[in-house]
């Protein structure tokens, strides 16, 4: 039987995948991703920033969960990455409140991120 810890590390490394994954799409098709994601770089600044996010941020996200794959039992990264994913739906909810709703591939992502930190808050303990 699996027990709640390997559930938890399974789900950690299926995040840190997927944060890689988005970062190496950034990295060789920037332009592709954006389209998806449904922005446009109005100027320089806009360019900047989603490579900053989506290949910096990312990378650290999924550096941060094969650190804490890596160290199982310093539970403090595995809350770090709850945290971390968590954000991202928490930062969706506020543009929600503001009129922008995700669509498509975002919609999508926001229901991982929430079942995804749900899951992994479920077998935290």
């Amino acid at each position: 039987m699996v027990s709640a810890d390997e559930i938890r590390q399974i789900f950690v490394a299926l995040i840190g995948l997927t944060f890689l994954g988005f970062a190496l799409w950034a990295l060789i098709s920037p332009r592709q991703l954006a389209q998806v994601l449904g922005q446009q770089w109005s100027n320089s600044n806009g360019g900047n920033e989603f490579h900053a996010i989506y290949i910096g941020v990312f990378l650290a996200q999924a550096l941060l969960c094969l650190v804490a794959l890596l160290n199982p039992d310093i539970a403090i990264l595995t809350d770090l990455v709850i945290a971390f994913l968590l954000a991202q739906p928490l930062g969706r909810l506020f543009a929600l409140f503001r009129g922008f709703r995700t669509q498509g591939l975002l919609t999508l992502l926001f229901s991982l991120e929430v079942l995804g930190g749900g899951l992994l808050v479920l077998f935290r303990w």
